[in-house]
C-alpha cells in the first residue's frame, strides 16, 4: 500500500488521514483484508472517493448495515457517510481523501459547478463503470500521491490540480448522468457567472454591486452565495484574482512593475503596490526578486497568504 498525504509521513499500517486538504492511497493485493475507520476523529472531516478493480470486493459500513461493492467501480462517501471501509483480501484500489470545504482550492473555475454539486451531496454514490474508466482515475490518484510525496518539486501543485481535476469531472459527469441537471438560478450556475464575468472583467475594478447587476441580483444575495459557498466574499474573490494575476506577471519576467499596474487598471503605481503588499506581504519588486532567487535555487514560487484563486 502506498499512501500520500500532504504534510504527514505515512505509516506502513496506518489508515488515519493527515489534516492536508488531499490525501491518496494506493492499495495493492494483499492476503488479508485492511479496513479504514472512517468516523474517527482524523477521517471525519473527510470525503473518500474509492476506485475498485474489476475483480475486486469492499464493505461499507453505514447506519448499522453493510454495503457490499463489486469491481470496476467508484464510490464517493461525503464526510461522516459510512463508519468504516474495508477492501477484500486480493483486491487493488485507489482511495482519495478530500477534506470537506477546503479541497475546492485545488480546483479550477471550470470545475466550480462539479465540486458544489459533490460536496453537496448527501449520500453515498456506488457507480460501477467501466475497467477503463477505474484504470484512468486510478492513474490520476497515483500521480496525485506522487506528487504529494515529493511536495518540493517544482509543478507540484499544479500537477495535483490537474489530476484532482480530471479526477473530479469524471465522477461528477457519471454523478450528473444520474441526476438532474442544476436548474437555471441554482447556486452553481450562479457562481459559474460571476466566474465568467470577473475573468472577462477583473482588470476594470468593477465593484460587487456592478457583478451583482449584471448577475440580476442583489449584492447581498451574492454575497451570501459567496459566503456560503466558497467561504470567501466577493469582494475577497475579486481582489484575489487581481493579485493573482499581478504575481503571474511579476513572475513571468522583467515588465516594469508601472506597466503591469497600468495593464491591471491601476492608474497609479503606488497604490498598486500598497494593494499587492497588502495582499502578499511584499512591494511587487520584491516579490520578483524574492521568485527569481527561489527559481536559481530550484525551489517552488512562494505561496500566497490567502485561498489562492484556482
Amino acid at each position: 500500500m502506498r499512501r500520500g498525504v500532504a504534510g504527514a509521513n505515512p505509516a506502513p499500517a496506518a489508515t488515519a488521514i493527515g489534516a492536508a486538504p488531499v490525501g491518496a492511497e494506493l492499495i495493492g493485493s494483499h492476503y488479508a483484508g485492511r479496513r479504514w475507520m472512517l468516523t474517527s476523529k482524523a477521517a471525519r472531516p473527510f470525503i473518500h472517493l474509492l476506485c475498485l478493480h474489476g475483480g475486486g470486493a469492499a464493505e461499507l459500513g453505514h447506519a448499522g448495515k453493510t454495503m457490499a461493492l463489486v469491481g470496476p467501480a467508484i464510490v464517493w462517501l461525503p464526510a461522516g457517510s459510512a463508519e468504516y471501509l474495508e477492501v477484500s483480501a486480493g483486491a487493488t484500489a485507489e482511495l482519495l481523501q478530500l477534506r470537506a470545504g477546503v479541497w475546492h482550492r485545488y480546483l479550477p473555475p471550470s470545475a466550480e459547478a462539479a465540486y458544489l454539486a459533490l460536496e453537496g451531496a448527501g449520500g453515498i454514490m456506488a457507480l460501477p463503470v467501466e475497467p477503463d474508466l477505474v484504470t484512468t482515475m486510478a492513474r490520476s490518484i497515483a500521480a496525485i500521491a506522487a506528487e504529494i510525496s515529493s511536495p518540493a518539486r517544482s509543478g507540484a501543485a499544479s500537477i495535483m490540480s490537474a489530476e484532482l481535476t480530471l479526477c473530479v469531472l469524471r465522477f461528477w459527469r457519471l454523478f450528473a448522468g444520474d441526476s438532474d441537471r442544476d436548474e437555471e438560478g441554482s447556486s452553481a450556475e450562479i457562481l459559474s457567472r460571476f466566474r465568467r464575468l470577473l475573468e472577462e472583467r477583473y482588470q476594470q475594478h468593477l465593484r460587487v454591486g456592478d457583478y451583482a447587476k449584471l448577475l440580476g441580483m442583489t449584492p447581498d444575495r451574492l454575497h451570501a452565495l459567496c459566503s456560503r459557498e466558497l467561504k470567501r466574499s466577493p469582494s475577497e474573490l475579486i481582489q484575489q484574482r487581481v493579485v493573482k494575476e499581478a504575481a503571474t506577471r511579476l513572475e513571468a519576467g522583467a515588465v516594469a512593475v508601472k506597466q503591469i499596474a497600468f495593464a491591471l487598471g491601476f492608474k497609479d503605481t503606488a497604490y498598486f503596490s500598497r494593494f499587492f503588499r497588502k495582499h502578499t506581504g511584499e512591494a511587487p519588486g520584491v516579490w520578483r526578486r524574492r521568485v527569481a532567487a527561489r527559481a536559481r535555487a530550484g525551489q517552488s514560487r512562494p505561496a500566497l497568504n490567502f485561498a489562492d484563486w484556482p
